[in-house]
C-alpha cells in the first residue's frame, strides 16, 4: 500500500504542474493551448505567464522524476531565467511560430532536452 500511495503521490504532484502550465493564461482557457492560440489570441503578458507556467510545470517534474537531485530542475530554470534566456526565447517564439498547431508544453520540452537532457 505504501508503494501505491508514493507512486499516487508522484502522479498527482506531476499532474498539478501540468495543470499550472495549462491555467496561467488570463484569457479563461482552461486546457493545453495550441502555439497558435498563444501567439494569436492571447495579450503578450498572457502568453508569457502562459509560456512561464509551462517553464514551471517542466521545471517541477523534471524536480519529481529526478528528487533529491535539481540539476535538472535547475538546468530548466536557467535555461528561461539564465544567462542565455533571451536567445531561448527567441528560439521558443520561432519554434512556435513555425508549430502553430502543436501543443506549447511538447515544443518548449523538445528545445529544452536539447540543453538539459530528458
Amino acid at each position: 500500500m505504501t508503494g501505491l500511495k508514493r507512486r499516487t503521490s508522484k502522479s498527482l504532484k506531476i499532474a498539478m504542474a501540468a495543470m499550472l502550465g495549462m491555467s496561467l493564461g488570463s484569457n479563461g482557457h482552461s486546457h493545453a493551448q495550441t502555439a497558435g492560440d498563444v501567439l494569436t489570441k492571447m495579450e503578450s503578458g498572457e502568453s508569457a505567464s502562459y509560456i512561464a507556467g509551462v517553464i514551471e510545470g517542466l521545471a517541477f517534474a523534471r524536480w519529481i522524476k529526478d528528487k533529491p537531485d535539481g540539476t535538472g530542475m535547475k538546468c530548466i530554470y536557467d535555461w528561461k531565467y539564465g544567462e542565455g534566456a533571451l536567445d531561448n526565447t527567441k528560439k521558443l517564439q520561432a519554434w512556435l511560430r513555425r508549430n502553430p498547431d502543436q501543443r506549447v508544453g511538447h515544443l518548449a520540452y523538445t528545445l529544452i532536452i536539447q540543453d538539459c537532457g530528458e
